[in-house]
C-alpha cells in the first residue's frame, strides 16, 4: 500500500522549506503573548491518557454534527463528528481527522478545511465519509492556541480524538461496515498513530499524513519551537516522557499503515519521524509543511490508493 519511499536528500537541510520557517516565525509574533504550554506542564502521559479516555457514540444520522463528551486522566473534553456522506450500513467507511487549527465546521471556499478540499471533487467513493472535530476547534485559532497553554489540554485533545476514532469505528462495524479506514493530516495523523499504538484494532488501514510518533520534537527542535514557552522548551525530557509513543507504535507489527511524509518539512522533520515507520511503505513528496498542506491532489490520491477506494467526480 502506498509508494516506496526514496532516501535521497531526506536530511538535506539546505532544501528545507523557507516558507515553513516564515510561517512559524509569523505565528510566534502573532501569538507572542499566548505561547504553548506557558501556563502548565502538568499532564498525564499519552500512554496513560489515550487508552483510559472514554466517550460514547450513538447516532450515525448524516448531515448534522454530533457532540460527544469525553472523560479520562487528562480531564473532560468536548469533540464532535459529522456523518458527511452515508451510502449504506453495509458499505466501507472512511473516518477523517483534520489538521491543527483547521475549521472543520466551515465548508466555505475560504475556510481552512482539508476534508472539504480533499473530498469536494474526484472523491465520489462508494463509502461512508465521517469527519471528526477534535476539541478546541469549534471557534477561533486564537482560542485554540490559548487552550494549549496547558499541556494537559494538548494531551486530552489527542486522547479524546483517538477515543472518538475508536468509538466510531466500533459503531460503524456494528452497523454492518465491512471495512473502516482512517485518514488524517497533521494533528489528525498524530491521532491515527495514537489509535494504532494504543487501540490497535478497528481500523483496517491507517493513512497518517504528516506526522510520526514523537510530537515532543515538534515543540523542542523544529521551527515551530518559537510558538512554545521557553520554560517548556527547556524541559525536553519531561515533554518526551509525556508525549513520545514510538515504542508502543512500533510494537504493532500489523501491515495496516500507509504513511505520507513531506521531504522538506521543517515542522515534522522526516529525519526524526521516518524511523517510526520502519518496514512500511512510506509515500514521500517533495514539499515542505505548508506547501504540502496545499498538495491536495497528492493527498487525495494517496488516501484512495492506500484504502483501495476508487473515485470519480461527484455529480
Amino acid at each position: 500500500m502506498g509508494g516506496h519511499m526514496t532516501t535521497t536528500g531526506i536530511t538535506d537541510t539546505g532544501k528545507r522549506s523557507k516558507l515553513d520557517a516564515f510561517g512559524a516565525f509569523l505565528g510566534s509574533i502573532v501569538y507572542r503573548r499566548r505561547k504553548l504550554f506557558n501556563r502548565s506542564l502538568e499532564s498525564p502521559p499519552l500512554r496513560e491518557a489515550v487508552p483510559a479516555t472514554k466517550l460514547e457514540v450513538d447516532s450515525l444520522d448524516p448531515g448534522r454534527w454530533h457532540e460527544v463528551k469525553s472523560a479520562g486522566p487528562a480531564g473532560e473534553f468536548t469533540a464532535a463528528y459529522l456523518v458527511h456522506r452515508w451510502v449504506g450500513p453495509d458499505r466501507p467507511s472512511l473516518i477523517y481527522i483534520h489538521g491543527s487549527g483547521e475549521h472543520p465546521r466551515d465548508f466555505s471556499r475560504s475556510a481552512d478545511n482539508s476534508f472539504r478540499r480533499i473530498t469536494e471533487k474526484q472523491f465520489d467513493v462508494d463509502a461512508n465519509l465521517v469527519l471528526i472535530m477534535a476539541p478546541f476547534h469549534e471557534t477561533t485559532q486564537g482560542a485554540y492556541i490559548d487552550a494549549l497553554g496547558d499541556l494537559r489540554n494538548y494531551v486530552g485533545m489527542l486522547a479524546t480524538a483517538a477515543s472518538l476514532v475508536d468509538s466510531l469505528a466500533k459503531r460503524l462495524r456494528d452497523a454492518g461496515a465491512p471495512a473502516v479506514f482512517g485518514a488524517g493530516f497533521s494533528l489528525g495523523a498524530w491521532v491515527l498513530n495514537l489509535h494504532r499504538a494504543f487501540y490497535s484494532t478497528g481500523i483496517d488501514r491507517y493513512v497518517p499524513i504528516c506526522a510520526g510518533t514523537k510530537p515532543d520534537r515538534i515543540f523542542v527542535d523544529s521551527v515551530y519551537k518559537g510558538m512554545v514557552a521557553p520554560a517548556a522548551r527547556a524541559q525536553h525530557e519531561h515533554l518526551k516522557e509525556i508525549l513520545d509513543f514510538e515504542s508502543e507504535f512500533t510494537a504493532n507489527k500489523t501491515d495496516d499503515c500507509s504513511p505520507m511524509l513531506f521531504r522538506y518539512d521543517n515542522l515534522v522533520d522526516i529525519g526524526v519521524h521516518l524511523p517510526s515507520y520502519s518496514g512500511m511503505q512510506v509515500e514521500v513528496i517533495d514539499k515542505g509543511h505548508f506547501a504540502g498542506q496545499q498538495a491536495i491532489a497528492e493527498m487525495r490520491a494517496h488516501i484512495l490508493r492506500a484504502t483501495g477506494l476508487s473515485a470519480g467526480t461527484p455529480s
